[in-house]
């Protein structure tokens, strides 16, 4: 596929792949600190352009990349929807508001998976290895590690990284299909006068969890090396 692409197009593949890249860091990041980046087919979509006058509109991030590459033109669009053509990335747009000019149009493109291979192939870079659907995710992988290193004690409810629990936890039943449960959440209870009553509710490891984590501990750790793991062998 990238033999077939003129310089152009491969100019504007690869400014599109870099902030793929760079959006994919940041996602990252975010889950590196056990935050939720959210779903991946919202942070891919890149910000292309915005369709309002300078300078109350600034050059996106791909535009300027383009820019300084001498590739930035008046047909921005024509080669953008011949990548589309070819299966490479996909053009949605949506409508942001922009001081002192109010709602305008802004173009996103979000590179296929084709797409990044194209401009892996053209970079020279390997094609990064696919996550088994039996893993989870480097940010669920965190969750779960820390839930587990907490100990029978648990991981208090309040620091479990954003919606991680309702993929994680017993009972939940994310875009309707059963979680993993592979963590339980529980009561901390103290009796005060007469009653009994709830201090706090954490989270544990489940026996289904323990056996995820002793099956797959090695592979997590090559697929996420950089999530710190302080989980006791055996747990």
């Amino acid at each position: 596929m990238w033999d077939g692409l003129n310089s152009r197009q491969r100019s504007y593949l690869l400014a599109c792949f870099r902030e793929d890249q760079e959006a994919e860091r940041r996602a990252r990041a975010a889950w590196s600190t056990y935050q939720d980046a959210g779903p991946a087919s919202a942070w891919r979509k890149l910000p292309f352009s915005v369709k309002a006058e300078l300078p109350f509109a600034e050059y996106t991030t791909i535009q300027r990349r383009l820019r300084d590459d001498g590739r930035l033109d008046a047909g921005a669009g024509a080669t953008l929807h011949a990548l589309a053509r070819r299966g490479l990335l996909k053009i949605t747009e949506d409508r942001i508001d922009v001081p002192e000019v109010g709602l305008v149009t802004r173009v996103l493109v979000e590179l296929t998976r084709a797409g990044r291979a194209c401009a892996r192939t053209g970079l020279g870079i390997a094609s990064a290895p696919r996550r088994p659907k039996h893993l989870l995710s480097e940010w669920l992988w965190g969750n779960l590690a820390r839930v587990a290193a907490a100990g029978p004690d648990g991981l208090p409810e309040d620091v479990m990284g954003g919606k991680a629990k309702y993929y994680l936890g017993t009972g939940y039943r994310p875009n309707g299909k059963p979680s993993r449960g592979y963590i339980d959440c529980f009561a901390i209870r103290t009796e005060k006068g007469r009653g009994t009553f709830v201090l706090e509710y954490r989270w544990r490891i489940t026996e289904a969890g323990r056996r995820h984590i002793k099956a797959y501990r090695a592979a997590y750790q090559t697929l996420y090396p950089n999530v710190e793991v302080d989980v006791p062998d055996p747990l």
